[in-house]
């Protein structure tokens, strides 16, 4: 159990390091074209995101859906993947009704 977190907290400060210093290297090539605040946040990302979060914390069992929303909130995602646990009905520190089944 300690090796699974250890391996989890090192892959997350070397994938931080990775995103970091590829976004320093980015800024200093000069003329690079679209810069974040002219393009915003698109719609379907965010609402990728807040649905894997969902069908993740709830455990649901639609593996295409969940692939899809996961796919298409890349690289956010990711950071649900990590952060949310599996069939907790929590995301994010919210409590999520479980939908009742008839």
């Amino acid at each position: 159990m300690r090796k699974a977190n250890l391996c989890r907290d090192v892959f997350v400060l070397v994938l931080c390091w990775f995103f970091s210093a590829s976004a320093a290297l980015a800024d200093t090539v000069p003329g690079s074209g679209v810069r974040v605040e002219d393009t915003g946040i698109s719609g379907l990302w965010v609402l990728a995101n807040i649905s894997y979060a969902g069908m993740r914390a709830q455990n649901s069992p639609s593996k295409g859906w969940r692939i899809l929303a996961f796919i298409f909130g890349l690289p956010g995602t990711i950071v649900t993947f990590l952060a949310v646990k599996e069939g907790t009905d929590r995301a994010y520190g919210i409590d999520l009704p479980r939908r009742s089944r008839p």
